[in-house]
């Protein structure tokens, strides 16, 4: 899978860079979507950073479908708080971007429900899956990678 991006220092909204060993992200193409993967995100600034950055590889790359898998990551019920809707706008304006989430826990998974419904009410779509091979399938891939 060629790598796109990888990030393990935070750049926050002053501008200032701080690294964070906890954080890390991947970005990556996977076979016929985009895969990003997220470990250790705790912060708001965190959260925007991996969205923002996830956002842009989709828009100038021309990526239509994305597996977005969140490991020993802080759940997220405050949406307005990190801009998600503002990202899912973005996307929205185009049906043909599809975003799978998975989640490693069952209140990670329950924030990325709670993410669904906001989204598809932005008219994005997004849906949060339990396994890796239902995400998969809805994205459209033939073959279900093993991680």
């Amino acid at each position: 899978m060629p790598l796109v991006s990888t990030k393990r220092c935070v750049i926050c909204c002053t501008g200032s860079r701080f690294c964070d060993s906890n954080l890390d992200y991947t970005i990556a193409k996977g076979n016929g979507h985009l895969r990003a993967e997220l470990y250790g995100r705790q912060t708001v600034g965190e959260t925007q950073d991996f969205i923002r950055a996830v956002t842009e590889e989709v828009l100038n790359n021309g990526d239509t479908t994305v597996l977005v898998s969140v490991r020993n990551s802080r759940p997220i019920f405050k949406v307005d708080q990190y801009r998600i809707a503002e990202q899912f706008r973005r996307l929205a304006v185009q049906p043909k971007y599809r975003i799978a989430l998975l989640a490693d826990s069952d209140e990670l998974r329950a924030s990325h429900e709670y993410i669904e419904v906001l989204a598809r009410q932005q008219g994005a779509g997004v849906r949060a899956f339990r396994d890796e091979p239902s995400a998969l399938d809805w994205l459209g891939n033939q073959s279900h990678e093993k991680r």
